[in-house]
């Protein structure tokens, strides 16, 4: 009995001792202001929390877009119409179509004839020596014709280096004169370098081929002269002509004699006839 009341007492002493402690220390935070701090911090981290729970900050209003505004550039909006000034295109597109999406006009289909290597540079060399005879104030150019030019598309491109110095890079109409004066109207496109519109009449009136050698010369500003040395002449036609017949000379001799003997053509007659009644 005496061994645990000694341990209760000494219990109560400590725990004395204890709770003084904790009030020397409580008086000693006090006295440097820590223990009022720490009382506004609570006081302003439970603040901070009620403001957060209890008042939702407003959403932000969304833009209200229109369906039919997709446009992004700050220009000015203009209302465009693709069909006020296309009358003439629509009126080609219609006629296009009636027509299966081919030209009213037949075109011409390329004869097959290919003028060799030496043909094609003796009418070169021939279109030069014309071009020599030419006034020198006038600049001018030699050009080979190949299909592209005379069948087919019928598209002419000219040299780009006289185009750029004798005529300007717009589009306009130019005449296309031949030896004999006759003229065709066509389209220059400055911006392509070439013929186009009108060039395709001029090619099928005169019956350009593959190699043929053309001197253009700029008599105006909208002007060609046009002087047309052909690869294959009427001489290489003639010459071929003669060289077939002297081939197939021997076959073609021996026809007459038998025309010219009726009697050996009665039994030829009978014998078939003869063969026709026994089938």
């Amino acid at each position: 009995m005496a061994t645990k009341a000694g341990s209760a007492a000494s219990g109560a002493a400590y725990e004395e001792q204890r709770r003084k402690r904790v009030l020397e220390n409580l008086k000693h935070l006090e006295d440097l202001g820590i223990s009022e701090m720490s009382k506004s911090l609570l006081q302003a981290a439970r603040l901070q929390k009620q403001n957060k729970g209890g008042v939702r900050a407003s959403p932000k209003p969304r833009k209200k877009f229109d369906a039919t505004e997709v446009r992004r550039s700050s220009r000015a909006k203009a209302t465009v119409s693709y069909k006020d000034d296309f009358g003439e295109l629509d009126t080609f597109l219609r006629h296009k179509r009636r027509s299966g999406g081919k030209n009213a006009e037949p075109g011409r289909e390329y004869t097959g004839r290919v003028s060799s290597y030496e043909q094609q540079q003796r009418a070169f060399r021939r279109a030069e020596k014309l071009q020599d005879g030419l006034d020198p104030n006038n600049p001018s150019f030699v050009k080979t014709m190949v299909r592209s030019h005379v069948s087919s598309c019928f598209w002419l491109g000219l040299p780009t280096s006289f185009c750029k110095k004798n005529l300007p890079p717009s589009e306009f109409r130019m005449v296309l004169e031949d030896e004999d004066g006759l003229e065709f109207d066509a389209v220059y496109i400055g911006k392509r370098t070439g013929l186009s519109g009108g060039w395709r009449g001029f090619a099928m009136h005169h019956n350009l081929e593959d190699g043929d050698s053309l001197v253009f010369e700029l008599t105006k500003h909208d002007r060609f002269k046009i002087y047309i040395i052909k690869a294959i002449d009427e001489d290489d036609v003639e010459e071929a002509e003669s060289d077939d017949k002297n081939a197939s000379g021997g076959t073609k001799e021996e026809e007459p004699a038998e025309e010219d003997s009726p009697a050996a053509e009665a039994p030829k007659g009978a014998k078939r006839r003869k063969l026709r009644g026994r089938r």
